[in-house]
């Protein structure tokens, strides 16, 4: 049970809303530190439901309708949350406190897997960190991350699923899966990023790949066997690999999250098996999926699996919205605040080369900069050439720096450099902004659509679909920046499929 802090901490809401995360993170740690690598759920029985929740990103909305619809964690009613809880929405140290505490009250009800987002680096590089210093402080930053790292990596329900975060991994033996993973050391990778791999043992690269393979893999049922994958990290796996295992398993189902589905989930089906990715934040970052969850339970001696979907209530999305956008300004002037700070207690003159750049940058986020983006805030000229710059002026870096990252809509540190293919981004919204007004109206747009239709005729486009996708602020025109953020976290695949998986 979480006791209720002494009096003398409640003189101000932040100090005990601080306490009480302190207990909670304290409380969990040995519940999570008794857990396997694998964790084994024992099929639902009768009258009893067993609910899968996918990716929440820091979505309370969803989670809360989740809680309301099904009710709360009890005997009867089991809860496997697959990971990437944090990052991208702006409640994620909420989602994941509430998490932690049905964890610590129904330790045999409630399961946490880990997801690729319940890593140091990346959670300070998407969002989570700024959110936990504006929230609480660094230190409860620091315990978060030790959770992260006591979290289970996949969970097995007995004689049906295989529950995990990204997807099958690309090495070793499908029949030793198990106890391949519970050899791992989870508790040592707080972070899988950025790992200089001269500096591990064979045996640590090769637990590494495994885990990374585990929480970033995606499958891709068009292919046989197993591609590297486009996100740079885990592998891409076709049927034939998804067959091999749940066959070696004995198992029915392979059940994974980490991809966003505009249907909130996806199924399929071959060989007596299926696997299933189901994605729990509804609207996640205006994309305009439904949220989802599968439930399992058991009828006249066997299993049934279905699918819940759900759009939460508007007012639901606008208060989060217009949160949002006070949680962008707050970040951003924390930031610059954070920067002008460290530059001042550092004693450094206003012309610094790129290691003293990194170790203001460091110190004030945790994170450092590419030195290309350092001289394009700093001269506002993005065609330097870093490897012959050997020194900015930080003091207008720190000038520049509110008003660039704004510019590029992004909420976390990194949102200075995210968009990589901002040159093609503007070709394209070139080719739709017709009249040249730096909008594009839904007319300019539904004739560029008509055009590539005609053009491409295997590759139709729902042009009407992709416009309220990309029209983030529902104002009826595109800007730049929604076209940049709507196709960048949106990830949405264009094939001669896409009527299936449409709403």
């Amino acid at each position: 049970m979480i006791r209720r802090p002494p009096r003398s901490t409640l003189s101000s809401s932040s100090a005990a809303s601080d306490v009480y995360k302190r207990q909670i993170l304290d409380h969990v740690t040995p519940v999570l530190e008794s857990c396997s690598n694998v964790v084994r759920v024992p099929t639902p029985g009768p009258d009893q439901q067993l609910i899968v929740v996918g990716d929440l990103h820091g979505s309370l909305a969803d989670l809360l309708h989740i809680f309301e619809t099904f009710g709360l964690p009890s005997d009867d009613r089991k809860y496997i949350f697959n990971g990437d809880f944090v990052d991208r929405g702006i409640f994620g140290l909420e989602v994941l406190m509430v998490l932690l505490a049905c964890k610590v009250s129904k330790p045999d009800s409630v399961f946490l897997n880990r997801g690729n987002h319940e890593d140091r680096l990346l959670c300070t590089a998407y969002g989570f960190h700024t959110e936990v210093l504006a929230k609480a402080n660094k230190a409860v930053f620091n315990s978060v991350c030790r959770v992260f790292a006591l979290l289970p990596l996949m969970t097995v329900v007995e004689k049906v699923a295989l529950v995990i975060h990204g997807g099958l991994p690309s090495i070793g033996d499908p029949a030793n899966l198990i106890q391949d993973v519970e050899k791992l050391p989870r508790a040592d990778w707080e972070t899988m990023q950025r790992v200089e791999l001269e500096n591990l043992s064979p045996m640590e690269r090769e637990q590494l790949k495994l885990m990374k393979d585990l929480l970033w893999s995606d499958p891709e049922p068009e292919m046989l066997g197993i591609a590297p994958s486009p996100r740079g990290a885990g592998c891409l796996f076709g049927n034939d690999v998804v067959y091999d295992y749940l066959t070696a398993l004995e198992l029915p189902h392979l059940v994974r999250s980490h991809q966003c589905v505009l249907k909130g989930f996806d199924t399929t089906a071959f060989g007596g098996v299926e696997h299933h990715t189901v994605f729990s934040a509804s609207n996640y970052c205006g994309s305009q999926n439904f949220g989802a969850v599968l439930v399992l339970g058991t009828e006249e001696g066997e299993i049934q699996r279905s699918f819940e979907t759900w759009v939460p209530p508007q007012e639901s999305n606008v208060m989060i919205e217009q949160k949002t956008a006070t949680v962008i300004t707050d970040t951003i002037h924390k930031i610059k605040l954070a920067l002008e700070f460290e530059f001042s207690e550092s004693s450094l003159p206003s012309q610094l080369t790129m290691e003293q750049c990194n170790l203001i940058l460091e110190k004030a986020v945790g994170i450092p900069m590419p030195w290309k983006t350092v001289l394009e805030i700093a001269t506002r000229d993005d065609s330097l050439d870093p490897e012959k710059v050997m020194t900015v002026d930080f003091q207008a870096f720190l000038t520049n720096y509110e008003e660039f990252v704004r510019s590029r809509g992004q909420l976390s540190f990194e949102g200075a450099h995210m968009y990589k293919q901002l040159k093609l981004m503007q070709a394209m919204f070139a080719y739709f902004d017709h009249d040249n007004d730096g909008f594009i109206s839904r007319s300019e747009w539904n004739l560029g659509i008509e055009i590539l239709n005609k053009e491409l005729p295997d590759q139709q486009f729902d042009g009407e679909r992709f416009f309220d996708i990309l029209d983030l602020d529902k104002s009826g025109r595109i800007s730049i920046n929604e076209m940049c953020e709507g196709w960048r976290i949106s990830r949405l695949k264009v094939s001669p499929r896409i009527h299936e998986v449409l709403p």
